[in-house]
């Protein structure tokens, strides 16, 4: 019981460290903790007893006269990491989800989010009035498909489509990452219009610009049309079944019209086993109990009867090397 509640100490070292830049200032090569800190501007003091700590879980080398080296694992908190996950310790360690996880209590208590508790309004909403956490969402979200990315294409064929909506893609790296790897694809991102205004700066989509549309709005009202296949990445398990059947109603009408026999929808998600042992998808869970208006992850059969409600079927659930599956479902 110790260990697990110690576990704040590892994990706030952890993202302090990632907020400020240490890892960017370190390599496999000892370096002294002054020298690090003076990188980053750290005071030295401070910096060694946490680098202490965290080297005891792995993520660092100490070395003799206060010298640290990055491990494999810690060298995943620099922002040139091919797999950073950086921006994610960072948007963790953001205030409106520490501020969140400060009312879990309350959550327990009433079934309400920690957002709306805290502040009056869901995550999403608060984000769209808050330009700087909104960014690190973003950019969080943007690693976080880099991470997770390579696993699906290795999984999934999108060949046989013509034209595919990611909806709620953000800055649109992972389905740039689709485009190219189908180049018969043709893409619409999908997203708030102040997520999309920023997408195109991003340049995720320069190598296929000509097959790119942006589009923005609320998946909540509307999806864009025109499209035999419908691609969400952790979208789902952000809302309450309520919201799903609304975001996937829209998508069966849609393909009604367009490929009522071929049309898809695919879903990146977890999927929560059935059996009682850890794994990613429980803890995840948590997140979006904490932080989402209703949001959960699912088990397979909970995704059947999702799909079954509104009006669609579970295909296939295909996992990966990652802890994400492919979901895809087909009109009934």
């Amino acid at each position: 019981m110790t260990q697990m509640l110690f576990g704040k100490m590892a994990l706030h070292s952890a993202m302090a460290l990632a907020r400020i830049g240490v890892p960017d200032h370190m390599s496999d090569l000892p370096r002294p903790v002054e020298d690090i800190a003076a990188g980053c501007g750290a005071h030295a003091p401070s910096l060694y007893r946490v680098l202490r700590l965290l080297s005891s879980l792995g993520l660092f080398i100490e070395g003799p006269a206060r010298h640290f080296a990055l491990t494999n694992l810690g060298a995943v908190l620099r922002t040139d990491h091919p797999r950073s996950m950086r921006d994610m310790a960072i948007m963790f360690s953001d205030p409106w989800v520490l501020t969140a996880y400060s009312r879990m209590d309350d959550v327990l208590r009433t079934g309400t989010d920690g957002p709306t508790l805290a502040f009056g309004e869901h995550g999403f909403h608060y984000l769209a009035k808050h330009p700087a956490e909104a960014a690190n969402f973003n950019r969080a979200m943007t690693g976080f498909s880099a991470v997770t990315g390579q696993a699906l294409l290795q999984i999934a064929d999108f060949s046989q489509f013509t034209k595919m909506a990611d909806c709620g893609g953000g800055h649109g790296w992972l389905l740039s990452t689709i485009l190219q790897r189908f180049p018969n694809l043709r893409g619409v991102l999908y997203d708030l219009p102040e997520v999309i205004q920023g997408a195109p700066a991003a340049g995720h989509f320069a190598p296929c610009a000509d097959r790119i549309e942006y589009q923005h709005g609320s998946f909540l009202e509307s999806v864009p049309s025109g499209c035999d296949a419908y691609f969400m990445k952790h979208i789902i398990h952000d809302w309450d079944d309520e919201s799903c059947r609304k975001i996937l109603s829209l998508m069966r009408d849609e393909l009604l019209k367009t490929a009522p026999e071929t049309g898809r929808i695919f879903i990146c998600e977890m999927v929560v086993g059935e059996t009682p042992e850890p794994g990613p998808a429980k803890f995840l869970d948590i997140e979006m109990l904490v932080c989402t208006p209703g949001g959960k992850e699912r088990t397979a059969a909970e995704f059947a009867a999702l799909f079954a409600s509104a009006g669609l079927r579970l295909v296939r659930i295909t996992p990966s090397q990652s802890p994400i599956c492919l979901i895809e479902a087909a009109p009934l």
